[in-house]
């Protein structure tokens, strides 16, 4: 961090804009008025008190401080040898200018008393200049002392402190101590300063570290700093090793050696509580879900292959959202607790424990517990389990469970394990109430009921999946509003075996029915999220539009892991637009809402798709706090040949607008659209006729209009 060094000029400036109290002894006030105007002539504010007798001068100071006084040595009515007196014995620091009119008859008297100036008093200018000068002066007084105080009140606060310390701290001089702290004393086994007065530093080292003991005060004296450690002897003896901390210092003015040895057993803990409070979740005692994925990363994502057999079970209390808003949140949270400690008791041997989601839990299980038996052993506990909390509820929770697992020398990532867990789970809720279903790669997914076209696919969705084979590609959306962030579309591809590119239209359909919608959102959402912070990086004003399907709005871990991937590669939400197609926003409202608020909390904005009529979409944006509607590309057909249309698209971007939503036209294929969408005053356009999706977030200018 560069150093912050003072303005030069900041203290006349300071002097400036503080008034001159001015106090003129023996001057007629048309006089005393032109040094008063002198001053403000040069930028000096100025007050002006004048007193032509001895008598005006005591009724003066008669309470009030003179600070800077100009005293004319030609009065008649006022000696000026009595008004110097009478001021100094008020203020013996006041500034104090002698003027008349052969300034050299006058010069033995201001050198007898001490007189800051002595100045013709034809010469308003200089006497105004003179003024100026010893009123920063006596500014630059007050300020030393100011800053005189507060430095003896900091170096009390700091050598109390010092003796306060759990870590152990003295002062050295040329290898001898100056002063230490009791945590000090305590260290080395000394019980006062007075035992260690006149002993030399270098007897409580052990005689193997004293060369380098050495070697590292001179390091100080050159760098003024320096850590290292050494060997080091008590006084009974006794030999322990300690990381020393040295740094130039001061006391009482002398320069000296600080020695700060931290005491570790403090920063240990400290640590330690630290690391729990973070890895933790407050209410069960698991881990949370960023520590449980760390430590999933830790045991298998870092190795091309497994070297250790693990298995996960995921358990969902499927339906906790009804319980919550039958019984009440604190209740249906005490519940969580208890379902928590049920599963702590039985997965004994897990290697851990997780809280997954809102109220979804996570066990990895090694080799020595059999992952099947673990879930059957849970599902059974737990539905045996009488639950305090809940036990006047109409509701009692019902689960579902996935197991899968990663054999010995398999390739899987930690994502894809997650990801199988996950869809496990989601087979088993629809399966019906506290099911169990397992799920590896000898059994990938239910697609029996597809045909074999659908199910072709659906197996390259999984291999895309687990080896990352999905493509991101970016449309631009320009601003025709003057918005000089540049905004993009992300849209999804699938390769098959052959490496050609497969549109939504081929894959969306069977990953619907085959329930691996949600899977394909979360892997859509980690990878733009990592490509948009790298671009962020490079100082990129890059905002992306992510799609969300109806399985994605369904799925209750959607928010956490959003969450997730946003800390994992240090985004902002404030660069993400999440999309939601009206149709499906209005088939799951509720979820939708839960998730429209989370990702509000962490300052994601919120897009709603494919509208075409203003009415319809009204009494939906009510309940969702939105910041921009796309109008469906069906608007845009045949846009410059239909009037009806025209005068439709400009009435419901009016009405958009006027309700405080921003506008997206999509789907914009000609030039002859482009200008009617600029004179209805569209906010965002985006389309083929400015460019189609691409594999960079570049935006080729050729296209503008």
């Amino acid at each position: 961090m560069l150093a912050s060094f003072p303005d030069p000029n900041s203290e006349m400036r300071d002097a400036i804009e503080t008034p001159v109290e001015l106090l003129v002894v023996g001057c007629e006030l048309g006089v005393a008025d032109g040094f008063a105007n002198a001053l403000r002539n040069q930028g000096q504010a100025a007050h002006l008190k004048t007193a032509e007798t001895i008598e005006n001068l005591a009724s003066l100071l008669d309470g009030n401080t003179a600070e800077l006084v100009v005293i004319n040595a030609d009065a008649q009515t006022v000696s000026p040898i009595e008004a110097i007196g009478k001021i100094r014995a008020q203020n013996p620091a006041a500034s104090v200018l002698l003027v008349c009119k052969h300034p050299p008859d006058a010069r033995s008297m201001a050198i007898e008393h001490g007189l800051q100036d002595l100045i013709d008093i034809r010469f308003e200018d200089h006497i105004a200049l003179a003024v100026r000068r010893e009123h920063q002066t006596l500014q630059l007084r007050r300020d030393v002392a100011r800053l005189k105080r507060q430095l003896d009140e900091a170096e009390e606060r700091s050598n109390l402190l010092v003796q306060s310390s759990r870590d152990a701290i003295a002062y050295v001089h040329e290898g001898m101590y100056l002063n230490t702290n009791q945590a000090y004393l305590d260290l080395f086994g000394h019980e006062s300063v007075d035992e260690i007065d006149g002993l030399p530093i270098m007897d409580m080292i052990d005689a193997d570290s004293r060369g380098r003991f050495k070697a590292a005060l001179r390091k100080v004296d050159e760098n003024g700093k320096h850590i290292e450690e050494f060997g080091c002897v008590t006084s009974e003896g006794k030999s322990f090793n300690a990381r020393m901390e040295f740094s130039t210092a001061s006391i009482d003015g002398e320069s000296c050696t600080q020695v700060m040895i931290r005491d570790q057993a403090q920063s240990l803990a400290l640590q330690k509580r630290i690391e729990e409070l973070t890895s933790k979740d407050p209410q069960t005692g698991f881990f949370n879900r960023q520590s449980f994925m760390e430590r999933l990363e830790a045991l298998i994502g870092t190795q091309p292959k497994s070297a250790r057999s693990y298995a996960l079970v995921q358990l969902s209390i499927t339906n906790y959202p009804a319980m919550r808003e039958a019984c009440g949140f604190g209740c249906a949270e005490q519940m969580l607790v208890e379902a928590a400690s049920v599963l702590a008791a039985t997965a004994t041997r897990a290697h851990t424990l997780a809280r997954f989601g809102d109220h979804d839990f996570m066990i990895l299980c090694g080799d020595d517990e059999p992952a099947l038996e673990v879930a059957e052993r849970c599902l059974h506990n737990l539905r045996g389990h009488a639950f305090k909390s809940i036990k006047d509820a109409p509701l009692k929770p019902s689960y579902s469970i996935g197991v899968t697992k990663a054999d010995k020398g398999t390739e899987i990532t930690a994502h894809e394990l997650i990801n199988r867990s996950c869809r496990a789970t989601g087979i088993a809720r629809l399966d019906g109430d506290n099911k169990v279903v397992f799920f590896n790669d000898q059994i990938p997914g239910d697609t029996r009921h597809l045909a074999e076209a659908d199910a072709a696919v659906v197996r390259l969705i999984d291999h895309a999946l687990a080896n990352d084979g999905f493509r991101l590609k970016y449309q631009p959306i320009v601003s025709l509003q003057g918005d000089t962030r540049e905004h993009y579309s992300v849209y999804l591809r699938l390769t098959d075996e052959s490496g050609r590119e497969l549109v939504p239209d081929v894959f969306l359909s069977p990953a619907r029915d085959a329930s691996r919608l949600a899977e394909v959102d979360r892997w859509v959402v980690r990878n733009a999220i990592r490509e948009l912070a790298s671009h962020r990086r490079d100082g990129k004003k890059v905002v992306f539009y992510i799609i969300l399907s109806r399985a994605g709005i369904e799925d209750d871990s959607m928010l956490l892991w959003i969450v997730d991937c946003l800390r994992e590669f240090r985004a902002k939400g404030s660069w993400l637009v999440f999309q939601f197609r009206e149709g499906d926003l209005r088939h799951s409202l509720v979820p939708a809402k839960e998730l429209v608020n989370g990702l509000r909390k962490v300052n994601c904005k919120i897009s709603v798709s494919n509208v075409t009529d203003y009415d319809a979409t009204d009494s939906l944006l009510q309940h969702l706090d939105v910041d921009v509607v796309r109008l469906s590309p069906e608007l845009m057909r045949d846009l410059t040949n239909d009037t009806q249309k025209q005068e439709k698209m400009a009435v419901i971007n009016q009405l958009l607008q006027e309700a405080g939503y921003k506008t997206i036209a999509s789907g914009v294929e000609d030039a002859g659209s482009l200008a009617i969408l600029w004179n209805v005053g569209v906010n965002y356009i985006q389309g083929y006729f400015l460019q189609e999706p691409s594999s960079t977030i570049t935006f080729s200018e050729e296209h503008e209009a």
